[in-house]
C-alpha cells in the first residue's frame, strides 16, 4: 500500500539563527508530502531519506539517499539549494525533481530554469543549465544532458500518484523500478525476455498484477514464491 501524507514542516533555530533541518524518510513503497516553511513544497518517494533547513532567510535541501519533487516559492533574493552527492541544484522558482542512486544524480525539469553544478568547493567543473523537458544524468566529473518533453518527463514523476509510468523500456528496467517499490522482487531469467519493450502505466506496489500482464501479453513464463517473482521466456 502506498501511504501519502501531508505535513506542515516545523523549522526550529539555534540561538544564532541557523536553521535546524528537519528530516524526511520513507520506507520500501511509501512516499510522503511536506510544505515547508517558505510555502515550497517537497514529495518524496520510495525508501528516500531528505533533509530540509528552509526559512525565510535560507533555503537549503540534502537528499542523502533516493529521490524527491520539489514545487519551489519564488523568492529572488534567497535561491533554493538542493545537495545529492556531489552536485548541487540551484534555483529561483521551480518543479523539478531530484534522484540520488549512490553516486549517480538524476535531475528532471518539469517547468522552470535550474542550475546543477559541483557542490565539492575544489571541484569546479562543467555547470549545467536545464529547462522544462530536459534530464541531466551526472556521475563522477560527467554529466549528460538529455532533451524530454515535458510530458515525458511528467510521466517519470508518476510515482507522486502512487503509479509508475514506461514509455518503450526494456522488462528488465521496468523490473527494476518495480524492486525500488517492492519487498517482493522481480528477476528476469533470461536476456530475452528481459530485452522485452513494453509500455503503460502500473501500480507501483502491485507487482503480482505487473507479472500477469506480462503473462498474458508477452506468453512469458512467470514462477513466484513469497520473496520472489522470477520472469522468464
Amino acid at each position: 500500500v502506498v501511504i501519502t501524507g501531508v505535513v506542515i514542516g516545523r523549522l526550529g533555530s539555534h540561538a544564532n539563527n541557523v536553521v535546524q533541518p528537519i528530516q524526511l524518510t520513507t520506507q520500501l513503497g511509501q512516499h510522503s508530502q511536506t510544505r515547508l516553511a517558505d510555502g515550497s513544497i517537497i514529495a518524496v518517494n520510495t525508501a528516500s531519506s531528505v533533509r530540509a533547513a528552509v526559512d525565510k532567510r535560507s533555503r537549503q535541501v540534502w537528499i542523502d539517499q533516493g529521490e524527491a519533487f520539489f514545487e519551489v516559492a519564488h523568492d529572488a533574493k534567497h535561491p533554493f539549494v538542493v545537495i545529492a552527492g556531489n552536485r548541487k541544484v540551484t534555483v529561483l522558482g521551480t518543479r523539478f525533481s531530484v534522484r540520488r542512486d549512490g553516486d549517480r544524480v538524476t535531475v528532471s525539469v518539469v517547468e522552470g530554469r535550474v542550475r546543477v553544478e559541483s557542490s565539492l568547493p575544489d571541484k569546479k567543473g562543467a555547470t549545467a543549465i536545464l529547462t522544462a523537458g530536459d534530464v541531466a544524468i551526472a556521475q563522477g566529473d560527467s554529466t549528460l544532458l538529455a532533451d524530454r518533453s515535458s510530458k515525458q518527463v511528467e510521466d517519470g514523476l508518476s510515482w507522486r500518484r502512487g503509479m509508475l509510468t514506461f514509455d518503450r523500456v526494456t522488462i528488465a528496467e521496468a523490473a527494476a523500478e518495480f524492486n525500488r517499490y517492492n519487498r517482493r522482487q522481480i528477476q528476469i531469467a533470461d536476456p530475452d525476455a528481459g530485452a522485452i519493450r513494453i509500455g503503460g502505466t502500473f501500480e507501483a506496489t502491485n507487482v503480482e498484477a505487473f507479472a500477469r500482464l506480462l503473462q498474458s501479453a508477452f506468453g512469458l513464463q512467470i514462477i513466484e514464491d513469497e520473496k520472489v517473482i522470477i520472469v522468464k521466456s
